[in-house]
């Protein structure tokens, strides 16, 4: 399970600010162009089922306006699918997910819209 303690430093850089919501760890700001954003994350992993579907064995659940993204907490594509270090899953994080949130809302929807099979679920 990813922790608040682990998300907020991170999503406090951006602006964001901590929501109890109960299964998530969600978090919330108002965008420069009034927009309310709300970033929520739960973790899912069945090693079982993943090597069935042929996708991660872990992954951090990335909820956004625009739609649910995985975010792998292991490598992957990869047979072994070791862990990443959490500060590598973070710096992925604002690069993929949380930079685009700053644009306005049409440019972050294509992006979103855009992004690699990795993140899709």
């Amino acid at each position: 399970m990813i922790s608040r303690k682990q998300l907020e430093p991170t999503l406090g850089r951006h602006g964001f600010s901590y929501v109890e919501e109960p299964g998530f760890q969600s978090f919330h700001r108002v965008h420069r162009d009034g927009d309310d954003q709300y970033v929520r994350f739960f973790t899912w992993s069945n090693k079982a089922h993943a090597e069935k579907a042929g996708i991660p064995r872990a992954y951090l659940v990335v909820v956004l306006r625009e739609g649910r993204f995985r975010l792998p907490l292991v490598q992957w594509p990869s047979s072994e699918q070791a862990r990443v270090p959490f500060g590598e899953v973070l710096d992925e994080l604002e690069r993929v997910f949380l930079g685009p949130l700053e644009m306005d809302a049409a440019s972050r929807s294509q992006v979103f819209a855009g992004l690699e099979d990795r993140y899709v679920l």
